[in-house]
């Protein structure tokens, strides 16, 4: 394998079992069975690589196309529903590999990798999102007001996720799974169906 794979592999699996600041770069390299000067080489210190690694981890997670609003001619209603069945897909069929845990970790423990990863990966998420839900709502509406619903959207999806383990852990049956996906789709899309359309209803005279 080359240098700069192996470099990559073995802080994957560092970084997600302990984190950015629980690994030197001499654990990577031992590990990696590379020269400490290898990280510096090829990536220029261990916060440029590891930068590089949550951004790797990002796309190998989330490899379908985002759904668009003008994939469906302009019928928000239903590029919405794809939408959140897209989103729960990556949610709910998220395993425990490296890469999962990694995007976990840093969710729970922002480091400063994140804010360059928000605008190349997950800011083209919201907005493809936001402009779905700002065709369901009323004209009038207010950016406040459409970012709010947007963030319900994603939090409805994302608790089937983030916390999973808790969900899991509640002495309440039956347990949740990949199985129960479509469903969990459906009531979230009339969830927010319901509330935008409450929306609409407001701006009435």
């Amino acid at each position: 394998m080359p240098t700069r794979d192996a470099i990559l592999e073995s802080a994957t699996r560092l970084f997600a079992a302990h984190g950015l600041d629980g690994v030197s770069v001499r654990d990577i390299c031992t590990d990696a069975g590379v020269n400490v000067a290898a990280i510096n080489y090829h990536f220029k210190g261990k916060d440029r690589l590891y930068q590089e690694v949550f951004e790797r981890a990002y796309r190998a997670a989330h490899l379908e196309e985002i759904p668009q609003l003008g994939n469906h001619d302009s019928d928000a209603t239903e590029a919405l529903t794809e939408w959140i069945s897209w989103y729960l897909r990556r949610t709910i069929s998220a395993g425990d590999d490296t890469a999962s845990q990694l995007l976990l970790r840093e969710a729970a423990n922002p480091t400063t990798a994140l804010q360059g990863v928000v605008h190349a990966t997950l800011h083209p998420v919201y907005r493809s999102l936001e402009s779905i839900v700002a065709a369901l709502l009323p004209p009038s509406h207010d950016a406040r007001t459409r970012k709010i619903h947007c963030l319900s959207i994603i939090g409805q999806c994302l608790v089937h996720r983030v916390c999973r383990a808790m969900i899991d852990r509640l002495p309440v049956e039956p347990t949740l799974g990949i199985q129960d996906r479509e469903t969990i789709a459906t009531i979230v899309t009339r969830n927010a169906l319901a509330g935008l359309a409450q929306e609409s209803g407001r701006d009435r005279p």
